[in-house]
């Protein structure tokens, strides 16, 4: 009897809270990585006090762990064909936790970046094993709102990293904070493996271990010919990276050097950006639901929210602390189209190729987000220490980048139509 994966039972059909209990262990993994990931704009401060860290290393520590995790999506994508997303992020996860000891223990910028790295390689497949279970789970045309949930209460890891972590740190220590947080990922593991399920009852497991990495590589190459993945991923690498280059870096040096704010005050206003990236992409999925052919164009328009959103920010912002937190919380809403590229990279090949399309996309993502952190840093030692010029000119290189990604893929996409 043959089973076949492009026509994925709707989760009414084995309960939706079957399902939610298979995610629930991904998503504390997947919030895990996001907070691992945001948590530098809140650390910036304690780091640079304590180890005399430069905002060129600061760039180069956040910059870890994306780089490690964006080196990690081609196996990535191969581990999770062949063993299935319960195996390939129990088993990474447990690196996390190796991570989170080397970093809460560093003395010195190198530490501190192999730790990070340690960190990123760890959390590398908890996103792509969430989306590959919502693909298995759940009927093809609500992969866009699954996704775009999925995104969305993972930012609750995000969200733990602003005023909690401000909180936090304030009170134990930011080494402390981190010992507890290898506590929670010890706990992420344990539940990965006892609760995930990698199909739903009834359904053959989707046994593809006959692929050799050979033709893994194959496949992906054919992947990166297609036209419309290069655009996508062209926006990927500026789209979510702006965000988080602020959000999850330079956004908390930013408003203490600029507005003299305490860490509590600076985790209040990040945390205002947060709620706004947490609204975002169900927005965005829904929205793709009703819109139907109209991705492309709603991609288009975040990009250039957050274009737009950036420019003002370099010479607007520093008005006033209001502002600045308004054009924040503008760009974390509406100016992510992650969940729309992954819908529409989706859409872009066919079913067997989904799976290393949105690991591509994820690629682009993490490559940018390296690429962006570390330049970022770079302008802002070009200038004193906390002068607001530094910030500002960031902000421009940010804006710019996304407009130029936004114009691109505007016409390419038109292109490709016509």
């Amino acid at each position: 009897m043959t089973h076949h994966s492009t026509t994925p039972p709707s989760s009414s059909s084995h309960g939706i809270k079957a399902f939610l209990l298979v995610l629930a262990p991904i998503l504390l993994a997947f919030s895990l990585s996001q907070f691992f990931r945001s948590a530098q704009a809140l650390l910036a401060e304690p780091l640079r006090n304590e180890l005399a860290v430069t905002p060129e290393q600061l760039g180069l520590i956040s910059g870890s762990f994306h780089f490690a995790f964006a080196l990690m999506q081609i196996p990535v994508g191969v581990m999770l064909d062949r063993y299935g997303p319960r195996l390939t992020n129990g088993f990474l996860m447990m690196f996390s936790f190796a991570g989170v000891v080397i970093f809460a223990n560093a003395h010195s910028v190198l530490g501190l970046m192999i730790g990070q790295a340690v960190i990123g390689l760890g959390c590398s497949a908890a996103f792509m094993s969430a989306l590959v279970l919502a693909a298995r789970w759940t009927a093809p045309e609500k992969f866009a709102a699954a996704s775009g949930l999925i995104v969305s209460f993972s930012l609750l890891g995000v969200l733990a990293s602003s005023t909690p972590l401000a909180a936090l740190v304030e009170a134990h220590g930011w080494r402390n904070v981190y010992y507890g947080l290898a506590g929670l990922t010890v706990i992420a593991v344990v539940l990965d493996l006892l609760f995930v399920r990698d199909t739903p009852p009834g359904r053959a497991p989707t046994d593809q271990k006959g692929e050799t990495v050979m033709e893994a590589l194959q496949g992906m190459v054919s992947v990166w010919k297609n036209r419309q993945v290069w655009l996508l991923a062209g926006v990927a690498f500026f789209s979510y990276p702006a965000i988080l280059t602020v959000r999850g870096l330079w956004g908390g040096p930013y408003l203490h050097d600029v507005f003299d704010l305490g860490a509590v005050e600076v985790g209040n206003i990040l945390l205002i950006m947060t709620i706004g990236m947490i609204l975002g992409p169900p927005a965005y999925g829904q929205l793709s639901r009703k819109m139907v052919g109209k991705t492309h164009g709603l991609i288009v328009f975040a990009v250039m929210v957050g274009a737009g959103a950036c420019l003002l920010q370099a010479f607007l912002g520093p008005v006033g602390v209001g502002v600045a937190a308004t054009l924040l919380l503008l760009h974390g809403f509406l100016g992510s189209s992650a969940t729309l590229n992954y819908a529409a990279s989706r859409q872009a090949v066919p079913e067997h190729q989904i799976g290393r399309a949105l690991t591509t996309i994820n690629l682009a993502t993490f490559a940018g987000l390296f690429v962006l952190q570390g330049i970022a840093g770079i302008i802002i030692g070009q200038f004193d220490a906390g002068a607001p010029d530094g910030y500002r000119w960031m902000f421009v290189f940010l804006g710019t980048g996304l407009g130029v990604a936004g114009i691109s893929f505007w016409f390419g996409a038109r292109r490709k139509r016509g």
